[in-house]
């Protein structure tokens, strides 16, 4: 019941976003209902529990990050000599398959000159725009700072 609520709830945060709250009082209503239940069905509810201090220092974390991500790639691209050394990194992770994963593959793609391209196993193929930098350590730092606020197994292990 708990998860359905959240989720109805995240659902109804959407539904003013996208809609601005307009429409009648019962589609959107129905359509988060509906919505919830399926998701229920298709990503049934886990034992994680989101830390909320670490929450908070991720996501103030990832909003310097991009745009730090945004200067850096601006600054290559017009700096007379484009100091770059593209490349392919494949890096082991302890994150676990399922969306944990995918949300920090999303995500590395927005730090500094990196772009997530899949997983290979146990690890994570990165293109990255300049391979002579420290992009293991990089994605280490993010990885343990996802953990952390997610509580995963992998934050446990590392």
């Amino acid at each position: 019941m708990r998860a359905f609520l959240e989720r109805s709830a995240l659902f109804t945060g959407f539904w003013i976003v996208l809609t601005g709250g307009a429409g009648k009082p019962w589609l959107p209503l129905v359509a988060i209902l509906a919505a919830a239940l399926v998701s229920l069905r298709l990503l049934p509810p886990r034992e994680r529990r989101l830390a909320p201090l670490a929450a908070g220092r991720f996501i103030v974390g990832f909003l310097a990050r991009s745009v730090a991500g945004g200067v850096d790639v601006a600054w290559r691209a017009f700096h007379p000599r484009m100091p770059l050394a593209p490349g392919w990194r494949v890096l082991p992770t302890r994150l676990p398959h399922g969306g944990v994963r995918v949300a920090f593959e999303t995500e590395l793609s927005l730090l500094p000159g990196t772009l997530s391209a899949g997983s290979v196993g146990e690890a994570i193929l990165v293109h990255c725009l300049d391979v002579r930098g420290d992009v293991h350590g990089a994605v280490r730092a993010e990885e343990a700072r996802l953990a952390a606020t997610l509580r995963t197994d992998a934050e446990r292990r590392g």
